[in-house]
């Protein structure tokens, strides 16, 4: 009886710290995105000087070999 009641507190406290723990962060978030801590951004930070172009994205290089199928034995 005294280790069923022991589980009850225990999982109270614990369905109790998971509840606190998420209201906080709702909290949290509602207040991020009213205040926008620490994201104060220029919009035109965003965009790049007229004249500057972007570099090419980097393709990658295959070997003709690369992906052939290879037989082989087990050895045992």
């Amino acid at each position: 009886m005294l280790s069923f009641l022991f589980f009850i507190i225990i999982f109270v406290l614990v369905l109790g710290l998971v509840v606190i723990l998420s209201v906080l962060g709702f909290i949290r978030s509602l207040f991020g995105s009213i205040f926008s801590f620490g994201k104060r951004k220029n919009p035109t930070q965003d965009q790049q000087p007229e004249g500057v172009e972007q570099p090419a994205p980097k393709q990658k290089i295959f070997t003709e070999k690369e992906g052939e199928y290879v037989d082989y034995e087990e050895v045992e």
